[in-house]
């Protein structure tokens, strides 16, 4: 017994010019703003735990100290950290002080001078926790990332504290 073949079934897709004339008939839908913000509330509750992205232009630099302000990119309050960016005007000092977690601080921009030595960008530095450091000085101006203990709150007072007189 033989099959019979099966005629090939007739394409149900749309031609573009069909297409295109649909959507240009369909207007935007009117949603309440109620409406809106329930929506965007579900889609970013599902990418919650995607890549947070902080973009150049966004966050707010408050002033650490004289001359050095900085913008909060993250905070583990877990952990006890933050990781942040400073901006020393030509000139700053970030005075000595005693760290009680690790700091990690990456010189993006400029320059900054530490007990005679003097890192530029694309240099690393590592403080283990317990060490002090001396005084930093910014001679001509720096754009540093730093993963830190939180601040301001107890190290900014202990900045403060330390002020060279």
């Amino acid at each position: 017994m033989s099959k019979a073949k099966k005629p090939a079934p007739e394409s149900t897709a749309l031609d573009r010019e069909s297409i295109a004339a649909l959507a240009a008939a369909i207007g935007p839908a009117q949603l309440a703003p109620e409406r809106i913000a329930s929506m965007r509330s579900r889609i970013m509750s599902g990418i919650a735990d995607a890549t947070r992205v902080v973009r150049a232009g966004d966050g707010e630099w408050k002033e650490l100290l004289p001359g050095i302000t900085i913008k909060t990119l993250h905070v583990d309050r877990e952990q006890g950290t933050q990781t942040s960016l400073w901006r020393l005007a030509a000139g700053a000092r970030i005075p000595r002080h005693p760290h009680s977690k690790d700091e990690e601080c990456l010189v993006l921009e400029g320059s900054i001078t530490h007990d005679g030595e003097t890192y530029r960008q694309g240099d690393y530095l590592h403080t283990r926790p317990g060490l002090r450091h001396k005084e930093f000085v910014a001679p001509h101006g720096a754009l540093l990332m730093i993963r830190s203990e939180r601040i301001p709150g107890a190290l900014l007072l202990k900045l403060a504290s330390h002020l060279s007189p």
